[in-house]
């Protein structure tokens, strides 16, 4: 059992790749060359996951929870400066990183500040959603809770990997477009 649940983070990343390249693939339908191409990917994404990834043993702390709820705020202030600001998502994903990144300082030695920067930039990336996907601030907070989610929950898994927080972050809004889509 424990076995199991250490790879249903490395399972969740896997399933949203594969969702994101069949979509891709859907789009692409009528260009073989894009089809081979992105069958190719699926192919070495298997089996780049089959060979080089391990869990590490998963534990949860009590800061976990909070972790979910500064990945949502990551997430309101990214598209708060993005909407209300015109900054655009980059820069106001950037300045949210950036102030985020500064929060260690403040108390070397606390767990939960040093986990903060991860969580915050985490929900920053969820926090990108253009407006005309996003329909305001509730559904960047739902996704960002559902990325805080995903972020604990695969939080030993792929050290070193660039990309995990923009997956976890695409996770997140796109569990919630689903849910949107399936219920209106």
């Amino acid at each position: 059992m424990q076995q199991l649940f250490k790879k249903i983070p490395v399972f969740i990343l896997l399933l949203l790749h594969y969702v994101f390249l069949a979509a891709t693939i859907i789009d692409n339908k009528h260009d073989p060359i894009s089809i081979f191409i992105l069958t190719g990917i699926s192919v070495l994404l298997g089996f780049f996951y089959y060979k080089k990834v391990k869990a590490d043993r998963s534990f949860f702390k009590k800061i976990d929870i909070l972790l979910v709820f500064f990945t949502a705020a990551g997430a309101l202030i990214t598209y708060y400066l993005n909407v209300e600001f015109k900054l655009g998502v980059v820069l106001a994903a950037g300045i949210t990183g950036l102030i985020s990144s500064a929060l260690p300082y403040l108390n070397r030695r606390s767990d939960l500040l040093r986990e903060l920067p991860v969580a915050i930039y985490c929900g920053a990336f969820a926090g990108m959603t253009a407006p005309f996907i996003a329909q305001g601030y509730l559904f960047i907070a739902a996704a960002g809770l559902f990325s805080g989610l995903i972020l604990i929950i695969s939080k030993n898994t792929l050290h070193g990997f660039g990309g995990k927080l923009g997956t976890i972050a695409f996770g997140g809004v796109s569990i919630i477009a689903l849910i949107l889509f399936l219920f209106s």
